[in-house]
């Protein structure tokens, strides 16, 4: 199938999407001119129609923030994202919007490159971290009582205090994180960072569940293998123009 490039009125859509088309040499169109036959629909983010176009697309690739070393970014309190710049990594991911299910390129060789330290498991965690999805993801994916249901489900399987966390919370992640037992998310690549730092993350979206399943939460184990599958599923800008993202870009869809 034919890939095409769709973009949207934003500008952070807009640049990625044409560094996107211009690296692979395919065409570039706006959202509104989605129509699929038989092409993968190629695109940035969920907003502005392209969660529409995603959902009713077989085969696409979908373009977000990086799990490592992103761009970095700040949250308003109106629930808006600002970045800061577009010099970080982003993730490429082929059907699915949050982790490769076909691609398994175990290789650590880019997670070393990220020069990033591996922490020991932390041995002293005396709570959980349970970190609550954006609103554009649960209206996105139609689980709007995702906290709920996961808080009642861990507080059948653990008497361990459980800390609901969000990226407007007071307390930041990195300070919970010093005396965590364990991180629980949907789908959030700060399950990346818990790991990283020493303490185990489980997920319950099925793209991820496999690598970390709730139920075993008592099974403390760092999955690094996951932290090196993330790392060979992102790039920065750049990257986009080298052999190496265009024969991966054609890994990741059929």
């Amino acid at each position: 199938m034919q890939k095409i490039a769709y973009y949207t009125d934003h500008f952070v859509n807009q640049t990625v999407m044409q560094f996107f088309s211009k690296s692979l040499g395919i065409e570039l169109l706006p959202i509104s001119k989605f129509n699929y036959e038989d092409k993968i629909l190629c695109t940035y983010g969920i907003l502005r129609g392209t969660a529409e176009a995603i959902k009713s697309s077989k085969e696409y690739i979908y373009i977000d923030h990086g799990f490592f070393n992103s761009s970095l970014r700040s949250f308003t309190e109106n629930n808006h994202t600002i970045l800061r710049g577009l010099d970080g990594y982003f993730r490429v991911i082929g059907n699915d919007l949050y982790f490769n299910k076909d691609y398994y390129l175990k290789d650590n060789k880019r997670f070393k490159k990220l020069n990033i330290e591996l922490k020991d498991l932390n041995k002293n965690g005396e709570y959980i971290i349970l970190s609550e999805p954006t609103e554009n993801t649960l209206k996105y994916l139609g689980i709007s009582d995702w906290t709920n249901n996961t808080l009642n489900k861990l507080q059948k399987i653990t008497d361990r205090k459980i800390v609901v966390h969000n990226k407007f919370s007071e307390i930041a992640l990195d300070d919970l994180l010093k005396n965590a037992y364990a991180f629980v998310s949907l789908q959030s690549t700060a399950g990346f960072k818990a790991i990283i730092e020493g303490v185990p993350a489980y997920f319950t979206h099925e793209s991820l569940n496999n690598y970390g399943d709730i139920m075993q939460i008592d099974n403390r184990n760092l999955n690094h293998e996951l932290l090196y599958l993330a790392a060979n599923s992102q790039w920065k800008l750049n990257e986009f123009f080298d052999d190496e993202f265009k024969e991966y870009s054609n890994n990741i869809v059929s």
